[in-house]
């Protein structure tokens, strides 16, 4: 075996500061932009969430306002997804039907949050359910009770990213907000 011995070469001084300073430029941009897409595709299950749930909010409160009664059951189902049951109750023959929809809204990784104004909890089976006005569509019960002054909140998370959905309950107006 040969041992090698290590010589100096003429012009060959390494990376000059320049060089440097632009590697660490450009390392830093790889990984900013990594890091704001994973944050960004971490919180598109929570805007997805919060919109899916306010449209089949809205869409049984529009519904109640119809000729039917409309019972609206948001809870997570057994594989852990976040869905609505809608109850429809037709009272168009002599005798009502009832019929039930069911609509997946949320994804297993988000987490949802119920607030009745007083209390917040977790999302569980049980669920939360709400009872539209048929003349106004206000919001004239919750989980059974009559509906009070405070406003009902759903708060969704994932990651960083926080979404809240609110029923007034006086008009029944469904939000979606920060």
């Amino acid at each position: 075996m040969k041992n090698k011995t290590w010589k100096y070469q003429i012009g060959n001084k390494g990376m000059s500061l320049v060089e440097l300073i632009v590697v660490v430029a450009i390392m830093a941009l790889f990984t900013g932009g990594i890091t704001y897409s994973i944050n960004w595709a971490s919180g598109k299950a929570a805007e997805e969430c919060a919109q899916k749930l306010a449209y089949s909010l809205q869409q049984a409160r529009t519904m109640a306002m119809g000729k039917n009664s409309i019972t609206v059951t948001v809870k997570k189902d057994g594989d852990g997804y976040i869905v609505t049951e809608t109850e429809i109750v037709s009272n168009t023959d002599s005798t009502p039907t009832t019929e039930t929809k069911s609509s997946r809204v949320g994804k297993r990784t988000v987490t949802v949050k119920f607030s009745d104004g007083s209390t917040e909890s977790e999302l569980g089976t049980e669920g939360v359910k709400l009872v539209f006005d048929r003349a106004s569509g206000a919001l004239k019960t919750l989980n059974g009770a009559e509906a009070g002054a405070a406003s009902p909140t759903f708060t969704i998370s994932k990651g960083n990213t926080l979404r809240k959905v609110e029923i007034v309950p006086i008009t029944g107006r469904i939000s979606v907000g920060r």
